[in-house]
């Protein structure tokens, strides 16, 4: 096939479009990433309680808060757990 083949040429600009958005969209995380560390290290332990229980609520999965904060899933659960235990006034 010529290298100026009308559907060869869509192909690589498609292509090259995609690795651009996921390009753009690794940046986006990794800047999540650290700007939700730098939160997390900021805060006291109620605070850090709080934030954890609302990013678990937003991400949908301790798992994904522990990845986003660099923490163990353990680390994760216990602080979900002692922020209902607080609001719950245990």
């Amino acid at each position: 096939m010529a290298q100026n083949d009308p559907a060869t040429l869509m192909m690589e600009a498609t292509l090259q479009g995609f690795k651009n958005v996921k390009d753009a969209l690794d940046v986006i995380q990794n800047t999540q990433k650290i700007q939700a560390k730098a939160t997390y290290k900021g805060l006291t332990g109620s605070g850090k309680s709080r934030y954890v229980t609302e990013m678990a609520e937003q991400l949908g999965s301790q798992v994904k808060v522990a990845e986003m904060l660099d923490l163990t899933r353990g680390r994760i659960n216990q602080l979900v757990k002692s922020e209902k235990n607080r609001a719950n006034g245990k």
